[in-house]
């Protein structure tokens, strides 16, 4: 059975919690990716995923150019290993309602699997 190597998304990019939504939004574009990991002081703290910021940003009327990060970022990340199958990823995407997992290799972060990617790439 294939494992979700192939469907996730790598390199991981990340941000600093203390960026703002618009930086993020930019950062987005121009790598043209649908989410990224946020680094706080004591490494990753949070995912941030472009329904956070439709859902957090543009439905409360936030100031995408003052609003940080730390304040509209999910701050569950759940993993999965490299391994895993897609019906394992969708599994738990859909028992924990998240749109996104971090894909791990020996406990090392190595990329992002979204739904999105589950579909596309199947």
């Amino acid at each position: 059975m294939e494992t979700i190597r192939s469907q996730m998304t790598t390199p991981v990019i990340s941000i600093y919690s203390e960026a703002t939504a618009q930086e993020a939004a930019q950062l987005m574009l121009e790598k043209e990716i649908g989410s990224l990991l946020v680094k706080g002081c004591q490494g990753y703290v949070g995912i941030l995923a472009e329904r956070d910021l439709v859902h957090r940003i543009v439905s409360e009327g936030l100031d995408p150019k003052v609003t940080p990060l730390s304040s509209i970022m999910g701050e569950s990340i759940l993993s999965i290993d490299l391994n895993a199958t897609a019906t394992e990823a969708g599994s738990l995407m859909k028992e924990y309602n998240l749109s996104h997992l971090t894909v791990t290799e020996n406990d090392e972060i190595t990329g992002i699997l979204s739904l999105r990617d589950l579909v596309h790439k199947s």
